[in-house]
């Protein structure tokens, strides 16, 4: 070959987690006069194209155990405080309300001030640090939205295009009812024989059944498809617990309104053949239905926290799948939603299948053969309105925020500018992840994050292996567990894979001709057909769950994976600036968090590679059950006066295990950290001087979860969450914590010290 060898270094991954374009990494990262010492230092080319006479390099991998700036003699991405400093975190010491007693109620010693400053807004039940930060975030992803008109990309434009369209006032209005009608008109039309070719020509929209793609339950590297029954509309205590019967009237009233707009449109009587004395009879029949869905949900959220979930799962074959659930002829189904690709490639007849809570599936099954013909074609009927009311026009908004106002408290509809930027970044988040990395994301965070995680990762370890519990062997398999973990801070190196991510959307395309409800047609065909062809797929333990630009952490117990995404790491959470006690009791008591769940009542029966697996010793995991039980009764004893309901327990026992080992993990390693960065010990916070280490790493961690709530909010939290109320996951914690208690000189008496401690880790 003759001629110039051109290389195009388009990224270069990662010194210490870096990720910029080659010249950029060098002239902002290094100072060309100051000499490095960098050790294990490795390059790694994974992909060269030959294109046209060149050769281009899409991705180089450098890394390095340690870049150290022998001019300056300190680890390069960590913040170079001086002697005596005094930092400024004014949010916080703003917050601190010190006739309060930090011994009687830390929560709201630490987080008073916060609350006044702060309200819930109109459209929602909550408002809390989090979702301060997520409100900073869709400013930035605003930015980058908005950029795409100006790009010649194809995403770029359909991301452009989809944002105008949903941006749009005159889109709310432009159907009214009539692709609704269409839709029954059709149906009504096609004359469907069988339940089977509903749920065909409905598709990609899941109805009555379930079905998702997820890794094998008992080999984590390959994919199967999973069945469940469908959920009811509302929550099922709603229907089942006679307290909120009035809720029941109010939701009948809610789908007689809807159902009477309908048959006032419907002018010929096409659909509505009866007029308006049709209305109680399909108002009930959607009523039966949902009933019997509360009914299994209730059941599958009691075996949700059960001691061994394979109880919950049965494989099976199409064949066998068919004479369990004989209502859907399964082969036809499959053989009509499967992406052609996957059908290329499986053989039906001999996949594999889960079934989750299959006498649930078997109940639903029998139900819908009890059933006379005129109550499912009302329910089918109601199914169409269901998938479609976003299509319906302004009417029937005002009719649904009047009817879950009664149930939550909001008073109106979320602004159009948030629920747009939402929609954009949920299906256009792999394009925007990139973009947002690489603009508003600061890489030295994640390279002294990745610190901060490999030292409570370290501690974790050898809190496990003190445990006095816990049997020799199976210290050694969570031991295991915890060194297979892989820990992706602020996004996973996958999300620039830029290949795969034109080959995805390569299979979307719009342009602004297409109507609205055709796009989101479209989109919802495409990200069914990526989503089935996982099945012909191998996973590689690093699947991206959420994008970066979420103020979140999260692990997936069927990979051993966690997220500690860029959208947290920032507004107090995580500062370079600040002094390891804040970064511990922030962003650290979430890493540890995160990785407690491993460890929790669900995460502990999956391996180090997410494989489902009894690794315990049957005595070391009958004592885990039931220090497990002591934090589900330490928590349903708790009274909630504002709204004057108690704790649920069992449904947070996983989230709760996880706060307290995670703030547990954390505030060892702060210890360790600070043995080895002694320069932080003089550094003082402005407004919070008088507190020491240990006092401002429990301050910060109960600064985390700083919120607002209506009443209407805590009692959603309580019904539907899993994760304890803000107020009392800081203070029921912090009562269990002898750490805290020495800390902040706390007497037996005072009403932040329990009696008895629930301790797992």
């Amino acid at each position: 070959m003759t001629g110039k060898l051109l290389i195009f270094l388009y990224f270069i991954h990662s010194i210490y987690g870096y990720l910029f374009n080659a010249e950029e990494f060098f002239k902002n990262n290094f100072d060309t006069n100051t000499n490095y010492d960098v050790k294990n230092f490795t390059i790694r080319i994974p992909e060269i194209i030959f294109n046209s006479g060149r050769i281009i390099i899409s991705k180089i991998d450098v890394s390095a155990d340690q870049v150290d700036d022998l001019d300056r003699n300190n680890i390069l991405p960590f913040y170079n405080h001086k002697d005596n400093e005094t930092i400024s975190y004014q949010i916080l010491s703003s917050s601190i309300n010190r006739s309060i007693n930090p011994c009687d109620n830390f929560y709201n010693f630490v987080c008073d001030g916060w609350i006044k400053n702060h309200h819930v807004p109109e459209f929602d039940m909550s408002y809390d640090r989090l979702t301060d930060v997520q409100y900073t975030i869709y400013g930035q992803l605003e930015t980058i939205i908005r950029s795409a008109s100006k790009s010649d990309d194809r995403i770029d434009q359909m991301i452009s295009i989809l944002y105008n369209k949903c941006l749009d006032p005159m889109e709310d209005n432009r159907y009214g009812t009539s692709l609704v009608f269409y839709k029954l008109q059709e149906m009504q039309f096609k004359r469907f024989k069988y339940l089977t070719d509903f749920l065909i020509y409905i598709y990609p929209r899941n109805a009555i059944f379930q079905i998702s793609v997820g890794p094998d339950f008992y080999n984590s590297s390959i994919n199967r498809i999973y069945i469940e029954a469908t959920s009811p509309s509302l929550h099922y205590e709603y229907f089942i617990n006679k307290e909120n019967n009035y809720i029941i009237d109010m939701y009948k009233k809610y789908l007689a309104s809807v159902m009477e707009i309908f048959v006032n449109d419907d002018i010929n009587n096409i659909i509505f053949k009866n007029g308006l004395f049709e209305i109680p009879r399909r108002v009930n029949s959607i009523l039966k239905y949902q009933e019997q869905l509360a009914i299994l949900a209730n059941k599958s959220s009691s075996d949700s926290h059960t001691e061994d979930e394979s109880l919950l799962l049965e494989n099976v074959t199409i064949e066998k799948l068919q004479r369990l659930l004989p209502s859907i002829n399964w082969l036809k189904y499959f053989q009509n939603i499967l992406p052609q690709k996957v059908l290329d490639k499986v053989k039906l007849n001999e996949t594999i299948i889960y079934l989750q809570n299959k006498n649930n599936l078997i109940f639903l099954d029998k139900l819908l053969h009890k059933l006379d013909r005129r109550t499912i074609s009302d329910i089918l009927d109601w199914i169409i309105i269901f998938n479609y009311y976003y299509t319906l026009d302004d009417r029937f908004k005002a009719l649904d925020l009047q009817f879950t106002s009664v149930y939550s408290g909001i008073k109106n509809e979320k602004p159009k500018a948030i629920e747009c930027l939402e929609v954009i970044s949920d299906v256009f988040s792999d394009a925007i992840d990139i973009a947002y990395v690489k603009r508003f994301f600061n890489n030295k965070k994640k390279v002294e994050v990745e610190e901060m995680v490999k030292n409570i990762l370290a501690t974790f370890s050898d809190t496990i292996d003190h445990l006095d519990w816990m049997d020799e062997k199976t210290k050694s398999n969570a031991i295991d567990k915890v060194q297979k973990m892989i820990i992706n801070v602020g996004y996973s190196d996958t999300i620039f894979n830029t290949t795969k991510l034109y080959t995805d959307f390569g299979s979307l395309s719009f342009t602004k001709e297409n109507p609205l409800p055709d796009i989101n047609e479209k989109i919802a065909k495409w990200r069914s057909d990526i989503y089935f062809e996982n099945l012909i797929k191998i996973n590689n333990r690093n699947s991206k769950t959420m994008p970066s630009f979420i103020s979140n952490a999260y692990y997936l117990p069927y990979e051993n994976t966690i997220g500690i995404l860029a959208g947290a790491l920032q507004n107090g959470f995580y500062e370079s600036k600040h002094i390891i006690p804040l970064n511990y009791g922030g962003i650290g008591s979430v890493i540890g968090h995160e990785i407690t769940h491993g460890f929790d009542d669900s995460g502990s029966q999956y391996d180090g590679i997410g494989n489902f697996k009894k690794w315990w010793d049957e005595g070391s995991k009958e004592k885990f059950l039931n220090k497990t039980d002591c934090f589900v009764k330490m928590y349903s004893n708790v009274l909630v006066k504002e709204v004057d309901q108690y704790l649920d327990g069992y449904i947070t026992q996983g989230e709760n295990i996880a706060d307290d080992g995670g703030i547990r993990v954390a505030f060892k390693a702060m210890r360790k950290a600070l043995e080895l960065e002694s320069i932080n010990k003089n550094i003082k916070v402005k407004g919070l001087e008088e507190f020491d280490n240990d006092q401002l790493f429990f301050i910060n961690y109960a600064f985390n979860w700083c919120s607002v709530d209506t009443k209407e909010g805590l009692k959603f939290q309580i019904r539907e969450e899993v994760h304890t109320i803000p107020k009392y996951r800081v203070n029921v914690l912090l009562r269990n914590n002898e750490d805290f208690r020495v800390a902040f000189n706390c007497e037996s008496h005072d009403n932040m010290v329990n009696d008895q401690t629930c301790r797992i880790f």
